[in-house]
């Protein structure tokens, strides 16, 4: 259990990380741990469906879940004298969710639902047949939310013996900030967690990625108004490895810097938003490496503009990660990222709820032990190291070429 005390408002921000998500699946049973999500809002014996809502919305609080490749994470931001109530919650639903055979059946119409909406997103389907690629034996491949064709073949049974294996105290992270001393929250957290019992610890299916030896790339195409897409991506090392914080910085370089997301996204003044949105290529670029526990990906997207092709905007991405690999930033490009990347990283802490889930997110990956060293790790980033760290990964032979291609309807 972590704690932060944060003084900016009378609220407490309570997050509670599993260590289960994709990464945990094995063929057959991908997008359980989605489907888990879900039907851990359905009740409890002493918390029956709507106590969530009947005891936290009334009060302004705020909360939601997501499942991601290595986690699945649950949170609320509720006010200070609040807190104990969502801590009831939390420790209630960890042991005793229902997962009852009616909601199953009801809720996984909500996820085809869901499925099928994030399939009218051509970001998705390419990127979702770009890590199928990319992955070859890693359960990386398989993605979060699952084929449609497994979510209607998921049992209650199936779901509820997931949920027994993984939801325990002695797989999860407790990470809580708010406006009281940090270890009056932390008494407060373990007390509610102390009386659950423990789980016999789950090894996640091991089937590390092989090395690829060689370029790989797939075209998804359909019908419909979107326009053409390319993503690149580059196999990169997990959020342990001493490059991870220039790799952030990178992205930065490439493609700007946002708060809302981790240290990606697009900026006039970034070598990709120059190269392909000035020059007209383009509407849209990105560059992201996210923190993941294993080896994952670095990708580069870009919308294209009218009249232009993949070959063209293939070609000027590939020069511009050349040439990031082969020359240091001059000095005031190298102050400009560094400016934005740590601005960014100071705003995503600067509210309670940003706070406690950057923290979580350091943590459960394994990138820094605290946002103060992985702050001081962005810190000491150096125009040298953003180089090297392009040159380790650019290379022909780990990248993988994804083509979005809009179709007329037939």
């Amino acid at each position: 259990m972590y704690a932060l005390e944060a003084r900016h408002a009378p609220v407490v921000s309570l997050w509670v990380w599993y260590h289960v998500g994709g990464r945990n699946e094995v063929p057959g049973t991908t997008g359980m741990s989605h489907f888990l999500e879900h039907m851990l809002f359905k009740g409890t014996p002493g918390h029956p469906k709507g106590d969530l809502d009947r005891l936290l919305a009334r009060y302004g609080a705020m909360w939601n879940a997501f499942t991601s490749e290595d986690v699945t994470c649950y949170f609320e931001t509720v006010p200070r004298e609040r807190f104990p109530v969502a801590l009831e919650l939390e420790a209630d639903r960890m042991r005793n969710a229902l997962i009852s055979v009616e909601e199953t059946e009801a809720e996984r119409t909500v996820i085809v639902s869901e499925r099928e909406g994030l399939e009218n997103d051509p970001s998705f389907l390419l990127g979702e047949q770009l890590q199928a690629v990319a992955f070859s034996r890693h359960p990386y491949g398989q993605g979060v939310i699952g084929s449609k064709e497994e979510i209607r073949l998921m049992t209650r049974d199936g779901l509820y013996t997931h949920y027994r294996k993984h939801y325990a105290p002695n797989n999860a992270y407790v990470v809580v900030a708010g406006d009281a001393a940090a270890n009056e929250l932390l008494d407060q957290a373990a007390k509610a967690f102390a009386r659950l019992d423990a789980e016999v610890p789950v090894e996640p299916a091991k089937a590390p990625e092989p090395p690829q030896y060689g370029e790989k790339r797939v075209i998804v195409r359909r019908a419909g108004g979107a326009l053409p897409i390319i993503q690149i991506a580059f196999h990169s090392p997990r959020a342990t490895d001493p490059r991870a914080p220039a790799l952030s910085a990178l992205s930065v370089a490439l493609a700007g810097a946002t708060a809302g997301g981790g240290e990606s996204a697009s900026g006039r003044s970034s070598r990709l938003y120059r190269a392909l949105i000035d020059s007209g290529l383009a509407t849209d670029v990105d560059a992201t490496y996210t923190l993941r526990k294993d080896p994952y990906l670095f990708v580069v997207e870009a919308t294209l503009g009218s009249g232009s092709t993949h070959q063209q905007v293939e070609r000027v991405i590939l020069d511009e990660l050349a040439r990031i690999a082969d020359q240091p930033l001059e000095a005031d490009e190298f102050a400009r990222v560094r400016r934005q990347l740590l601005s960014a990283s100071a705003f995503m802490t600067d509210t309670i709820t940003w706070r406690a889930y950057r923290l979580g997110e350091v943590l459960a990956t394994g990138a820094a032990t605290s946002l103060a060293e992985w702050y001081d790790r962005l810190a000491a980033v150096a125009a040298e190291d953003i180089r090297a760290a392009a040159e380790s990964i650019f290379k022909e032979r780990s990248r993988v070429v994804g083509w979005f291609i809009p179709e007329e309807p037939a």
